[in-house]
């Protein structure tokens, strides 16, 4: 079973994790505005915002661990009615912020906002995919 990294736990992706990497909360106030500079409705910003924070946040993966994350990210895109938009607003029922400093209303199209996640990071990850793709993930 793959665990999820630094803990004894399984390793059970989300596609939400996709934005620690803006999250601002325990950051410190200029990578807050810093971030905020960035428009993320702007096609040359959003691929700012994906290389340079959500990609590069994620690089204590393993290839495995960004293999099953990829899926998790291609099936909820293959799913017309996953809400992407709810990703970015506050979660009532578990009482967490979102990790985007952008509300859902500020993104006109959140799902296009993951759709070019995937793009990016399928071809940042391409080698990684590859190589865990070779593999069975049941003997991981």
């Amino acid at each position: 079973m793959l665990l999820a990294p630094f803990t004894e736990l399984p390793y059970q992706p989300t596609v939400d994790a996709l934005l620690a990497g803006i999250d601002t909360e325990y950051k410190d106030d200029s990578f807050r505005k810093e971030l905020l500079r960035l428009d993320p409705n702007s096609a040359s910003d959003r691929r700012i915002i994906i290389k340079n924070y959500i990609i590069k946040e994620q690089a204590y993966l393993s290839y495995r661990h960004k293999f099953l994350l990829l899926i998790k990210l291609k099936e909820a895109l293959e799913n017309e009615f996953y809400d992407f938009g709810a990703l970015f607003e506050y979660d009532y029922e578990t009482d967490e912020s979102s990790a985007s400093p952008w509300l859902a209303s500020e993104i006109h199209t959140p799902r296009s906002f993951f759709e070019d996640i995937y793009e990016l990071v399928s071809e940042e990850w391409k080698q990684d995919i590859e190589k865990a793709a070779l593999e069975d993930p049941s003997t991981w």
